[in-house]
């Protein structure tokens, strides 16, 4: 009877998650406030679901960003969106400016004057990419460092960030 009710349990977790996407423990401080090391996300797998600015997403490590810190295989990293194709996109002193006019980020980030990369020179995002960005800014390698995420290294959209949990 026990054997059965683990099973089903376990049935019905693989389902619930199946439905949603899967789920990726974040190892990294690159996108905390919003999402903090230990922490779980959801990630729906995209199909057809139109890319939108801030949305956060799981994709494959480029190339560049894997040279840089000397990594194999595959890679997974989560940021969020910040430029959109055709976009010309420039950074001043931690200030994000899409087509010349600065963007207003709405969801809570940490910028620090001692950011390596808090200026970035003007570039147009190609078709098809992306800019994207960590909330906890000094502590993300991002677009600043490599450039931009092509849509076919775009694995999915976070759906839901879920608690860590704490053992009492």
């Amino acid at each position: 009877m026990r054997a059965l009710l683990v099973c089903t349990i376990f049935v019905f977790c693989c389902l619930a998650i199946g439905c949603k996407g899967f789920a990726y423990r974040v190892p990294t401080l690159n996108m905390a406030p919003t999402i903090k090391p230990g922490q779980t996300c959801i990630v729906d797998q995209y199909s057809e679901v139109k890319i939108q600015r801030f949305d956060i997403l799981m994709f494959n490590a480029p190339e560049a960003a894997k040279k840089l810190t000397k990594e194999n295989g595959d890679v997974q990293y989560i940021s969020r969106i910040i430029g959109l194709p055709n976009e010309k996109i420039e950074i001043k002193d931690s200030k994000v400016f899409i087509n010349d006019k600065l963007l207003e980020e709405s969801f809570e980030k940490i910028t620090d004057d001692r950011d390596s990369r808090k200026d970035v020179p003007a570039m147009v995002i190609p078709e098809n990419e992306y800019f994207v960005m960590g909330d906890n800014r000094p502590q993300s390698l991002d677009s600043r460092y490599w450039k931009t995420v092509k849509k076919e290294e775009i694995l999915g959209k976070v759906v839901e960030i879920l608690p860590i949990d704490v053992k009492k």
